[in-house]
């Protein structure tokens, strides 16, 4: 399948391979992000010995499914029976190997899902650091690339190790898919409304959009996916936490948490769960926050350290599970209601949600945004804004405020609406604009929404820009 986008990544794996220098690269990222095809695409015209890691594995085991994977590459049976039993004796083995290859040293190293190889211990981290110190880090043209999907134990215990600082030269964070890579994905087939509905319940994840059938509409494939007993989606929450955490009970109920509330500050969530605070519920959402599936973020103006920092789930997948699969699993299980999503899709919860969704779409191209307002040169800062009730004031937010060099705020609102947006929108701006702190600028209002606007509405001028889906995005 032809490989699409992570040119950002790709320049910068190029630009380490230019290098006339030994490279110790760490790659990590959610899971189904596509970090092996970004290392495999890159590497597929150079030398690559590939070593992928066992699930839930002894060390033993570990080693020689490395040994066996050792043999293919150099074409050597003899290792598969080689008396083994640390890493550094593999490692040894693996230098030998490339040695007596015909590349020499001219060669690319993958050891792909490192934690499992590693039992998500940190012994083998030591080890690791012995082989590069001692066989590697000297060999000219000679990369060794570290990935996986467990973001804490790549990030804690790789990359932060004592036992490797200093070492890596480069460190990639995968993300998913934007909407635009999304888009050339998939092809010509759907316009950006589908691909937006597509988005908004799977996100940008290589891996799920692998499973969509082209040759039927999106909500056929929703239902199939994730309203039948077996399918993909149905089950991949369960799979998502069986790899990703080892406490998986304490981020289960996280999560489903943050599924029900837009935002949380550190307090009310440790009130909810009835836990205390300290470092340990830290780690939980930096883990959380590594995973991908988490963010935290403060209003428009305030500093990143300020007391009115919140956590949100941004994971796309995750909040259509819990808001329609989760609710639904004993409905889904007998297996004999065949179109349950289409009853999904008429009902006012889903356009509920679908507002929620496509404010977090927009949220997440923040950047795209502003260059359609070609305004990118002036911004100071953006974000959401909010401002709790109290006793004296009602309590207000914003989907996105912009900062600006010049005298002017731009206040943008989102839409997602079937149809297109009228005269009604305007007693709802002007009811947020006036709870905004008094400011000597001017409040530039813009709307983004799915379908455009009544005539009347766009005859009134109250607008300053409406975005549309291929003003931000680009067309089909």
């Amino acid at each position: 399948m032809k490989f699409i986008g992570r040119k950002y990544e790709i320049s910068l794996l190029q630009g380490e391979w230019a290098k006339d220098a030994a490279s110790l690269i760490a790659i990590y990222g959610r899971r189904r992000v596509g970090k092996t095809r970004l290392v495999e695409e890159f590497y597929r015209d150079k030398n690559l010995w590939k070593f992928e890691g066992l699930e839930k594995q002894s060390k033993t085991r570990q080693i020689n499914n490395f040994l066996s994977q050792l043999a293919e590459h150099s074409k050597d049976s003899a290792y598969k029976t080689a008396s083994c039993k640390t890493w550094i004796d593999a490692f040894k083995f693996l230098d030998r190997a490339i040695i007596h290859s015909q590349h020499k040293h001219n060669i690319a190293v993958f050891f792909d899902e490192l934690p499992y190889m590693a039992n998500k211990r940190r012994e083998m981290i030591s080890e690791l650091k012995w082989a590069w110190d001692n066989l590697w880090c000297n060999k000219s043209g000679f990369s060794l690339i570290l990935c996986g999907s467990v973001a804490s134990f790549m990030v804690e215990s790789v990359i932060n190790s004592s036992a490797l600082y200093g070492r890596i030269k480069l460190e990639i964070c995968l993300k998913p898919f934007s909407f635009g890579e999304c888009r050339d994905f998939m092809g010509p087939k759907y316009s950006n409304r589908e691909l937006l509905d597509l988005y908004m319940i799977c996100g940008g994840i290589p891996e799920y959009l692998l499973q969509i059938d082209k040759s039927s509409s999106v909500a056929v494939n929703i239902n199939r996916l994730a309203f039948t007993k077996d399918g993909y989606f149905t089950k991949e929450f369960s799979r998502i936490f069986k790899d990703m955490f080892y406490e998986d009970g304490i981020y289960k109920k996280i999560i489903m948490l943050f599924s029900r509330y837009k935002s949380l500050k550190t307090e009310e969530l440790l009130e909810i769960l009835s836990m205390s605070g300290g470092s340990g519920f830290s780690r939980y959402l930096k883990n959380l926050e590594l995973a991908q599936f988490v963010e935290n973020f403060v209003p428009c103006g305030h500093p990143k350290e300020s007391k009115l920092q919140r956590h949100r789930l941004i994971d796309e997948y995750l909040h259509f599970y819990f808001k329609f699969i989760h609710p639904n699993l004993k409905t889904i299980e007998p297996n004999t209601n065949k179109d349950i999503f289409s009853k999904i899709l008429t009902s006012r919860s889903y356009q509920s949600w679908a507002g929620l969704a496509f404010e977090r779409v927009c949220l997440k191209h923040i950047n795209e945004i502003i260059k359609a307002l070609r305004i990118d040169q002036l911004v100071t800062d953006y974000g959401p804004y909010y401002d709790r009730a109290t006793n004296t004031k009602e309590g207000l937010q914003i989907d996105l405020m912009i900062e600006r060099h010049d005298p002017a705020i731009t206040v943008c609102e989102m839409k997602y609406h079937c149809g297109k947006i009228g005269k009604w929108i305007i007693d709802e701006m002007e009811r947020k604009v006036s709870l905004l702190p008094s400011t000597k600028k001017s409040i530039e209002k813009v709307l983004v929404t799915t379908e455009g606007i009544t005539n009347d509405l766009r005859e009134m001028n109250y607008f300053a820009k409406v975005l549309l889906l291929e003003d931000v995005f680009g067309k089909p």
